[in-house]
C-alpha cells in the first residue's frame, strides 16, 4: 500500500488503532476538512455520544484536533474537529517510542518475577500472589503450578528488538510483510 499525504496515513492509522467507525470519521475529516460532532454523527447514521467517544480517542492518539466554539443561540460550545497537521511519521515514531517503553517495563517484570499459573482456568500469578493463595487459584480451587516464562521474554526481546529497528519512513508495502514475533519465536527471521 502506497501512501501519498500525511492525511491519508492518519487515516489508515486511525482505522488500524481506533477500529473501522475512526477510520470512516477521519475519512470525512480528510475530505471536508473542518466538521462538528453532531454533523459526523448524522452523516455516519450512529449515535452523537459514540461519534465523540471516538473522536476523544483519536484526540488522545493525537490524530485529531478541535477548536471550540460558543453556540450563541443556546450558550452552549460546539467542537469543530479536524485532523491533525501532524505528521503521520512523527506520530509514529512517538508510538513506536512509548510502545518500546512499556515492553521493555513489561520485560524486566517478566525477567524478575517468578510466576505460577492455575492448569484449569489459565490465571497467572506472581510468587507472591501464588503464596498468599496458598499455592491455590482462588477462581477455581485447582493447585497453582509453577510458570515457565521463558518464552514470552524471548517474544517480548524480538518485539522490542523489532520495534526499534522499525523506521516509519519506510513503511512496508503490506501488512503481510510485518510478521508476528511469535511467529519467529522457533523459526528464526
Amino acid at each position: 500500500m502506497i501512501v501519498s499525504s500525511d492525511e491519508e496515513a492518519i487515516v489508515i492509522l486511525a482505522k488500524k488503532i481506533h477500529g473501522q467507525l475512526a477510520g470512516k470519521i477521519a475519512e470525512i475529516l480528510r475530505k471536508r476538512g473542518e466538521v462538528t460532532d453532531d454533523e459526523l454523527a448524522e452523516q455516519l447514521g450512529v449515535n452523537i455520544n459514540t461519534v465523540r467517544k471516538i473522536l476523544n480517542q483519536m484526540f488522545e492518539s493525537r490524530l485529531v484536533k478541535y477548536r471550540r466554539a460558543r453556540d450563541e443561540k443556546i450558550g452552549w460550545y460546539k467542537y469543530f474537529w479536524r485532523l491533525t497537521d501532524e505528521p503521520a511519521h512523527q506520530l509514529l515514531e512517538d508510538r513506536k517510542r512509548k510502545t518500546i517503553r512499556i515492553l521493555e517495563r513489561r520485560l524486566r517484570q517478566e525477567e524478575a518475577t517468578e510466576y505460577f499459573y492455575c492448569p484449569k482456568c489459565g490465571r497467572k500469578y506472581t510468587l507472591d500472589e501464588a503464596d498468599m493463595y496458598g499455592y491455590m487459584c482462588p477462581h477455581c480451587e485447582e493447585v497453582l503450578e509453577p510458570y515457565d516464562n521463558e518464552k514470552d521474554i524471548l517474544i517480548l526481546r524480538k518485539t522490542i528488538e523489532r520495534l526499534q529497528q522499525y523506521n516509519p519512513l519506510s513503511m512496508p508495502q503490506s501488512t503481510t510483510d510485518f510478521t508476528s514475533p511469535r511467529e519467529n519465536v522457533d523459526g528464526g527471521e
